[in-house]
């Protein structure tokens, strides 16, 4: 975390702007997931609607009702957490719904005298634009799992959680055990049933590690994959805590909810979590010799090429492309393509290969079709360019397929 603080005097020559409100104030939200949308982390969140309310909105003429709301959180005296808003987003953007607000509104209130890290984050962040901070635990996992995902997918062609984690992920809503409980049960989701044994099997067939996963459950089964996981130094707590905590919501009847820090709590079990999941990866970087990040920016790289639709007819001149198949190019010009007098411009590519073969490649157009004498245009005011993405090699120490 930061050990940044903010500027006192700044924040009373704004605080004017800011509103603090009772937590509850989101539940309403909450409970319409299908037209609002809350994304929050340890200490910053905003509330939206989602692109479906506001498109059904827009067919309404009605999306004056929308709402865009940044908040964060501030510790009041007794430990509990109230949300705290620039108020412009509330009256300027989101005024239909300030009366809402306003029934939560908290009048006077005491906040803790020592200083308050996830507050100061917040000021610093959204009041003095200050994004050299570190994000919350639950983006730092998302993260994670995204990186392990990427090595998996480029290692056995299926990711190892079927569910990526994003921000819409709740904290708990409220201080009491319920509410710490259910947000334990929607982690359980992503970390542990989201995760595919299948991928687990081809992984352990890809080491030649013979393993008999059947009706395993998915720690259980990861566990065989890698044996390590099992004594380590966090995956099997955080995989044993958030077990329990969902196991009290699905089994059984709950015992009646009882005060507790719910929010910091959560927090610390994200971060433990994190851990965890860091451990994971770091067990599939040794067997595999693969650095995950690497793996992970070559499949984004990977997604980004153009996906091809329908073959060429075959007197095409793009056919000729096959023939660069099993050479060693030696060099490769590129640039803007000299210009010809009636033709529009383009960049052009010129790839030699060792054996003394050369290809060349510019952009085609149909911008003849559109100049005549009644447009005014003609085809030297047209630039057609290549649109090149680049996906590297694959990282060092991946067998290629």
């Amino acid at each position: 975390m930061s050990t940044s603080r903010y500027n006192e005097s700044k924040l009373k020559s704004v605080e004017h702007l800011l509103g603090y409100f009772d937590q509850q104030v989101l539940a309403s939200y909450r409970n319409e997931p299908h037209k609002y949308r809350i994304e929050s982390d340890y200490f910053e969140g905003k509330l939206t609607v989602t692109n479906e309310y506001y498109r059904e909105l827009q067919s309404t003429g009605k999306t004056h009702e929308a709402v865009s709301i940044r908040f964060g959180y501030r510790t009041l005296h007794d430990g509990n957490l109230a949300i705290v808003v620039w108020l412009p987003d509330l009256f300027e953007k989101s005024k239909t719904h300030a009366s809402k607000w306003s029934a939560f509104s908290l009048r006077n209130p005491e906040w803790i005298t020592d200083y308050d890290e996830r507050f100061g984050n917040w000021i610093l962040r959204c009041l003095e634009g200050n994004w050299d901070l570190d994000n919350g635990p639950l983006y730092y996992l998302g993260q994670t799992i995204k990186i392990i995902n990427g090595l998996t997918a480029e290692l056995v062609g299926i990711p190892l959680f079927k569910h990526e984690i994003n921000e819409t992920l709740s904290y708990p809503a409220a201080e009491n055990t319920h509410r710490y409980q259910d947000s334990h049960k929607e982690l359980y989701g992503y970390l542990i049933d989201g995760i595919d044994k299948h991928c687990i099997s081809y992984l352990a067939d890809k080491i030649d590690r013979s393993i008999n996963i059947g009706d395993k459950k998915t720690i259980q089964s990861i566990v065989k994959l890698f044996p390590d996981l099992g004594t380590s130094g966090d995956f099997m707590c955080a995989m044993n805590l958030v077990s329990e905590q969902r196991r009290q919501v699905s089994h059984g009847v709950r015992s009646p909810a009882k005060p507790f820090p719910a929010f910091s709590q959560y927090t610390k079990d994200l971060y433990l979590c994190l851990n965890a999941i860091k451990e994971l990866l770091a067990m599939l970087e040794h067997a595999f010799g693969v650095n995950g990040e690497e793996a992970y920016n070559r499949q984004k790289a990977k997604k980004r090429l153009p996906q091809i639709d329908r073959p060429p007819k075959a007197h095409y001149s793009i056919v000729q492309a096959s023939h660069m198949k099993g050479k060693t190019i030696e060099k490769v010009e590129f640039g803007f393509r000299r210009t010809i007098e009636g033709v529009h411009e383009s960049e052009a590519l010129i790839i030699y290969f060792i054996d003394g073969s050369i290809m060349s490649l510019e952009a085609g157009s149909n911008v003849g079709n559109l100049v005549n004498d009644e447009s005014g245009l003609c085809p030297e005011n047209f630039h057609v360019d290549f649109i090149v993405h680049w996906v590297p090699e694959f990282p060092k120490g991946m067998i290629k397929p």
